[in-house]
């Protein structure tokens, strides 16, 4: 038998995946798999054969137990249907995000709360992002990166400014150039408070990216700019992707002198 037969063999029926959780719990008698699964007798002995001859059961004196490797087969497979079922789930999100999705492992996922627009609350994101800036007035620290110049969001992070919160933003330079010609007072404001730092990255960000201590948001916007996602968690992967992620824009940006606003 090749690697995809036993994958095939596992993923063609969902009592082969029922009958391993099962084991994994406790050792049972065939008998006790029958009647606790539901199943036919001969369903459940098939089943059994298939799983001994790979050894991920083994047989007792009566007794089937799950093998070593059995559990972690178990273990993967379950893991590969979180993936398909969070891909499926969450995959314009991803796409949005270009190739750094690509090192955004599904255990980062796992516990974080992807907050979307749709037909009855467009601005969903929006409003959630705003939310929470307005509410962190008592963070420790800010780090934030921005693809696009929005006046909700500024307003809500002026609320964390006017608290004192150290901040860092990186912005591209088209958010620098827009903001410059567009919202001159902003850049002033921003300047006049001694705990922020503006760095302009020389070139374009796909997304948006807050770290709120330990907590995460990451922002996905369409091709008219548009915040569509909002991502938020506190996940220690989520929380070491996002640090990498915004290290590696923070150290290729130059920071902006207030006489660059000029």
């Amino acid at each position: 038998m090749t690697t995809r037969e036993d994958i095939s063999f596992l993923a063609g029926s969902e009592n082969r995946v029922r009958i391993l959780e099962a084991l994994r719990d406790r050792p049972h008698r065939q008998s006790e798999l029958v009647r606790e699964g539901d199943l036919s007798r001969s369903t459940v002995h098939r089943t059994l054969d298939g799983l001994t001859t790979r050894e991920w059961v083994v047989r007792d004196e009566g007794t089937f137990h799950l093998t070593p490797g059995g559990r972690l087969i178990l273990e993967r497979y379950e893991g590969l249907e979180n993936a398909v079922e969070r891909v499926g789930e969450w995959g314009p999100f991803l796409n949005r995000l270009g190739e750094s999705a690509g090192a955004l492992s599904i255990a980062a996922l796992d516990d974080a709360t992807l907050i979307a627009g749709c037909p009855e609350n467009p601005h969903a994101a929006l409003t959630h992002l705003a939310d929470v800036f307005t509410n962190a007035t008592d963070a420790e620290r800010f780090r934030g990166i921005s693809p696009v110049v929005s006046t909700v969001i500024n307003e809500a992070a002026f609320e964390l400014v006017s608290a004192g919160v150290p901040m860092e933003l990186v912005i591209d330079d088209s958010v620098f150039s827009t903001s410059k010609a567009s919202f001159p007072d902003a850049l002033d404001d921003a300047h006049a408070f001694e705990n922020i730092e503006l760095f302009e990255y020389p070139g374009a960000l796909e997304f948006g990216l807050t770290i709120l201590d330990d907590r995460v948001l990451v922002g996905a916007y369409d091709d008219r700019g548009v915040l569509r996602e909002c991502l938020d968690g506190t996940d220690d992967a989520l929380f070491e992707w996002a640090t990498e992620v915004y290290d590696e824009r923070r150290s290729a940006a130059r920071r902006i002198d207030p006489l660059a606003s000029e």
